[in-house]
């Protein structure tokens, strides 16, 4: 009954004993991750170094609000390549409701760099 390349002439067991040996070895990498993720957290919880209270980036705040906040080069930028990839998209796809995106994406940029600067 056996020949040359049956799907019955295959090792017993083979393939479920694989399946169930590479399960357990995820298993066991999952455990170890979270493991060293949780250890890795209470060590930064609990040293002191990281609670000392100074904000190093204070002195950057005048340059972050030039560079993003209203009225600079960036956002300008930004719109002018917001209408210029609405402009495409509406060649593209002839829907007049990509306006309406456009005026959307404006708004957000604007909201998104008012709260950075």
């Amino acid at each position: 009954m056996l020949t040359k390349g049956s799907a019955l002439n295959v090792g017993k067991g083979w393939a479920v004993a694989s399946l169930f040996r590479k399960a357990r070895e995820n298993r066991q990498m999952k455990f170890y991750l979270k493991t060293a993720g949780a250890f890795l957290i209470a060590l930064m919880v609990t040293n002191p170094s990281f609670a000392s209270g100074s904000d190093l980036l204070s002195s950057q705040a005048s340059t972050v609000s030039s560079t993003f906040g209203s009225g600079s080069s960036l956002v300008k930028w930004f719109y002018i390549a917001e209408i210029i990839m609405g402009l495409f998209i509406y060649i593209k796809a002839r829907s007049p409701l990509v306006f309406v995106g456009i005026v959307i994406c404006i708004i957000f940029t604007r909201v998104a760099f008012s709260i950075a600067s």
